[in-house]
Formats: C-alpha cells, sequence, structure tokens
C-alpha cells in the first residue's frame, strides 16, 4: 500500500454489498474496475457477472506490488497495470457497453473519473467512491456549482448512493466519503467547448459572470448581460449560479453573436 495513490481499501461489507446493489449487474455484463486492491469489491462483481463472464471484467491497477495477489485470484480477469488517468479508455473497452466501478484513489479521483466520462463510448452507468467533498460538488445544484459540477453534469445524472465513514476502511482516512451513481445522458456535441467556457467562467468566483468571459475576450460585458437576462438569469449571475443546461443555452448563444 502507497501513500502516493491514496489508496484506502474498503472493508465494510456493507458499504461494499450497497455499491454492487447500485450497479445494477447482471450475468455476462461488463465491467471495468478501476483500482481493485486487495479485490474486496471484484470479488462481488465476479458473483453476479460470472467467473468466466462472454464479455469480461478488466481490472486497472496503478501499484505494482497488488498484481501478484489479484492475478492469483481473478484469473479471467484481464489486469491492467497503469495509471487509469492515463489510458486510453476507448482502446480497451471497444464498442462495447461498460459499467465502472471504483473506490477512486482520493489523489486522482478526479481525473480518473473524467477520463471515462469523455471516452467516445464511455460507460453506460458508473458507481464511485469519492471524498465526501468531492462528491457533494459533483451533486450540486445551481447556487453551489463548481467548474467539477458542470464537467460531471454534463456527461451523468448523478446521484447519492450512501455516506461511508472513515472506519468502512485500512487504513481509515481523515474524511467521510460518499458513493455516487452516474448514469449517461445525452451530450452535446460541443460538450467540451461548454466546459472551457466554464473554466472562464469560474476563473474569479467573486467576480460576475460577464466581467470573468469579457475579460477574457469572450464578448462585450454588455452583450454577455443581455444573453443572461434573455435566460431568464440575472445580469450580475455567477458562475455558481448557473445549471449546465443554462451553460450549454449560454454557450449557444454566444456563437450567434455578430463577429
Amino acid at each position: 500500500m502507497k501513500k502516493s495513490y491514496g489508496q484506502h481499501f474498503l472493508k465494510d461489507q456493507s458499504v461494499i454489498e450497497k455499491i454492487i446493489k447500485s450497479a445494477d449487474l447482471c450475468s455476462g455484463d461488463f465491467v471495468v474496475e478501476v483500482g481493485p486492491g486487495d479485490g474486496a469489491l471484484t470479488h462481488q462483481i465476479t458473483c453476479l457477472i460470472g467467473p468466466t463472464s462472454p464479455t469480461g471484467l478488466i481490472l486497472i491497477e496503478a501499484d505494482s506490488d497488488l498484481l501478484p495477489n489479484l492475478r492469483a485470484q481473478f484469473i479471467s480477469a484481464q489486469l491492467i497495470h497503469a495509471d487509469a488517468a492515463q489510458v486510453n479508455i476507448d482502446e480497451i473497452v471497444r464498442d462495447k457497453p461498460w459499467i465502472f466501478i471504483s473506490n477512486l484513489p482520493y489523489n486522482s479521483a478526479n481525473a480518473i473519473l473524467m477520463n471515462m466520462l469523455t471516452a467516445q463510448n464511455p460507460p453506460e452507468r458508473s458507481v464511485v467512491m469519492v471524498q465526501k467533498e468531492v462528491g457533494e460538488k459533483m451533486l450540486a445544484k445551481p447556487g453551489d456549482m463548481s467548474l467539477l459540477s458542470v464537467a460531471v453534469q454534463m456527461y451523468t445524472n448523478p446521484t447519492r448512493v450512501c455516506t461511508v465513514k472513515p472506519g468502512s476502511f485500512n487504513p481509515s482516512p481523515k474524511v467521510d466519503s460518499v458513493v455516487l451513481r452516474l448514469d449517461k445522458k445525452q451530450v452535446v456535441e460541443n460538450a467540451e467547448e461548454i466546459i472551457g467556457l466554464a473554466k472562464i467562467g469560474f476563473s474569479s468566483r467573486r467576480k460576475q459572470l460577464h466581467r470573468n468571459l469579457a475579460d477574457s475576450g469572450i464578448a462585450e460585458s454588455q452583450d454577455i448581460k443581455s444573453i443572461l437576462e434573455s435566460l431568464g438569469l440575472s445580469p450580475t449571475s455567477r458562475a455558481q449560479e448557473l445549471s449546465v443546461e443554462e451553460w450549454i443555452l449560454l454557450a449557444d448563444s454566444l456563437t450567434k453573436l455578430p463577429k
């Protein structure tokens, strides 16, 4: 176990059961698990999809010390030694429908998750564990939105499964965790451009949105305020007040401004 990976192995069987139940696994499902660790979740996954599932189980693990034990326990799984934030997941899953399950390493949770969600063939659904503070950002509503909220909700509909206390892990982290289910949704073609726009909008949270966008040369302040009003928003809105749908409409309206 290496601190550099932010590893906290899940040992609470009741939490494992909640994760598995939320994933709605069936025999023959194709599952990718990142950070299987000592295999606590993996055992339950194989029980449901079948130890010799025709579609398969892929385990992505960055810690080389854990590979021999995983290889010995799950001989039918495809074991990949890699950083899940860097892998080309489309080369791994190809065109098969798949389910993503992970007790995400605290140090790289956001990067791993977004690598999965932005794939050409993203997971049909994901069940992930993250720090509670991070999970709350993913679930946030307008008024408390962040760039992470926009990014996750651009690609999925997130729901809370359960909160997990530090004692459920070995070693115990210093903070609570949360399990989320993320269901894939229809994504607009220019999703990454909209997230880029949101990144500019969140560049200075204290400033009003029109000012952040104008300062970056997106459009004139008055034009931006007029668009916000046309969307039923205050011209003095800040980035955290917009929903994903409003970011999509804002981006579309900005493209229609005269050059």
